[in-house]
């Protein structure tokens, strides 16, 4: 029985109802319970396939639990306007709960949208720590903030150099000009004076998250010798970053991003094959000892066995088991009932390093832990954790090789 205390997919059968993958919100049934994922599958940030695959594969976890769910996509182009397009056509077809959207500004303007409709939208990925400090009503975010992000991420370089036999004394942040990019770099400056670590940051460069190249960038900071390169960068940027401080001849003692999310990709590590290797992301990542975790990930590479499982895969899974608890919990498809049940979300058994699933009362979820991921022969690895890691850290990083 699923309770507010619990929801264990683990138990449930894996025959039964069928959950319909569809491209428009037509509702077959008055009661049936449609939930729209909006993810970015194509311009600059187009990662949104994974998301959609995320719900997928959770869409084979809840078969059997008798609900009667529907589950639609769209693309939000990676644009704040056609994301609110996207979001406005999806309610009107009929959803009755949003999910996304992985890009902290076209979050930001979806977000708008579901409070004006009234529809719950529940976040998936995005970190812009403004979002949910708009006294919204019907947004809920299962992702931390750039604030949490920036802690966690400052404390595991602090571990990290508490091992080490070198550590960095200077570093440069690298950030995008986005939301995103320009929230968590403001996090780590407020915050980096108090963490402890053995570097200063003495260079900052903020760059366009559409640029396709970033040759002056590089050569700014191999100029500046830092010893530690900070990037704040999404998948695209992160690949051109590092063919250009290979084609420089830059290579610092580590690249660690604090957050971001572009070095630990799937399509990150294949474009660039053995030059992937030894780039660290701290982040939130999944649990690959839970056993929720453990079917997801064994579903999950039956129906993708070329692919990376990773957090986006991860945290759109939780978001359409946490949207499905609260319909169940509701017993309702209304908004208002729906969002009273997103409050009283508390779910123990969960994909990704953390405590139980519930949000706080502005709708930030709380208790999201991040690790520190290591690409190692083309694969991102725990390196250090609460109690649990892969493989030992590679710190500092080797010298490029041609």
């Amino acid at each position: 029985m699923l309770t507010r205390r619990t929801f264990n997919v683990l138990s449930i059968a894996s025959a039964g109802v069928s959950l319909l993958g569809m491209s428009g919100c037509k509702i077959r049934k008055k009661k049936t319970f449609c939930m729209g994922v909006l993810s970015p599958k194509t311009g600059y940030d187009s990662l949104g396939l994974s998301c959609e695959r995320g719900a997928k594969v959770a869409e084979v976890l809840l078969r059997g639990l008798n609900l009667p769910i529907e589950i639609v996509y769209g693309d939000t182009e990676s644009s704040p306007e056609k994301g609110s397009l996207k979001a406005e056509k999806l309610i009107n077809e009929g959803a009755h709960l949003l999910i996304g959207a992985q890009n902290s500004n076209v979050t930001a303007a979806i977000a708008q949208v579901c409070e004006r409709r009234g529809i719950p939208f529940l976040i998936n990925i995005s970190a812009a720590s403004g979002i949910t400090e708009q006294g919204y009503r019907y947004v809920f975010r299962n992702y931390p903030t750039t604030e949490q992000l920036a802690k966690n991420g400052l404390s595991l370089m602090g571990e990290l150099f508490k091992q080490a036999p070198v550590t960095p004394k200077t570093a440069a942040l690298m950030y995008a000009s986005t939301l995103y990019g320009q929230s968590l770099r403001e996090s780590i400056m407020r915050l980096i004076s108090n963490a402890n670590l053995p570097f200063k940051i003495i260079e900052e460069v903020a760059f366009n998250e559409r640029t396709r190249d970033l040759s002056s960038e590089i050569a700014h900071i191999k100029a500046a010798k830092v010893d530690l390169l900070i990037p704040i960068v999404s998948i695209n940027p992160a690949t051109q970053m590092i063919r250009e401080c290979v084609k420089q001849h830059y290579c610092p003692m580590g690249i660690i991003g604090p957050g971001s999310t572009g070095m630990h990709e799937g399509l990150f590590c294949k474009s660039l094959g053995r030059h992937a290797n030894y780039c660290m992301s701290n982040t939130p990542w999944h649990n690959s000892l839970s056993p929720l975790t453990q079917k997801a990930m064994t579903v999950f590479k039956k129906k993708y066995p070329n692919d990376h499982f990773d957090l986006n895969i991860a945290f759109a899974i939780e978001a359409v088991l946490i949207a499905a608890d609260a319909f169940k919990r509701a017993g309702s498809t209304d908004g208002d009932r729906l969002r009273l049940a997103l409050k009283e979300t508390y779910i123990a058994n969960r994909i990704v390093y953390g405590g139980p699933i519930s949000f706080d009362y502005k709708g930030q979820a709380i208790g999201i832990d991040s690790v520190c991921v290591q690409n190692h022969q083309g694969n991102p690895v725990v390196v250090l954790s609460v109690g649990h890691y892969e493989s030992a850290p590679v710190f500092p990083m080797p010298a490029w090789s041609t």
